[in-house]
């Protein structure tokens, strides 16, 4: 299971079961923030993926496998970001369609990736 998914999963069960209703400008802040966090994980995924190549442990075996135990750690970083993006992205979007306004969604998507480059 991602992370994640089960918040994400029950968010969707209640917006499409018409249980959870939300006003349009409290769904807009609250996904501009999901969205904001999404694309902030872009850049700690790539420093994630960075730290894969780590170097200057030395050349004896067991620097070998601390190198290899780092390396694979930082691989498993790198999912479990796209993961909490993935997820960050879906409540956004099921923050609009609570709300009734999913069409804003790129916009407000839009406007994350220049407030995070900023």
């Amino acid at each position: 299971m991602a992370v994640g998914d089960s918040a994400v999963s029950q968010m969707w069960g209640a917006v499409n079961s018409g249980q959870l209703e939300i006003n349009p400008e409290s769904a807009r802040e609250v996904a501009s923030a999901y969205f904001r966090f999404a694309q902030q994980c872009d850049g700690w995924i790539a420093e994630a993926h960075s730290l894969k190549q780590i170097s200057g442990f030395g050349g004896l075996e067991s620097a070998k496998q601390l190198q290899q135990g780092f390396s694979t750690k930082a691989g498993d970083l790198g999912e479990v970001l796209r993961q909490l993006k993935s997820a960050a992205e879906s409540m956004a979007n099921a923050h609009l369609t609570a709300a009734r306004i999913v069409g804003e969604a790129d916009s407000l998507h839009a406007a994350a990736i220049k407030a995070v480059q900023s």
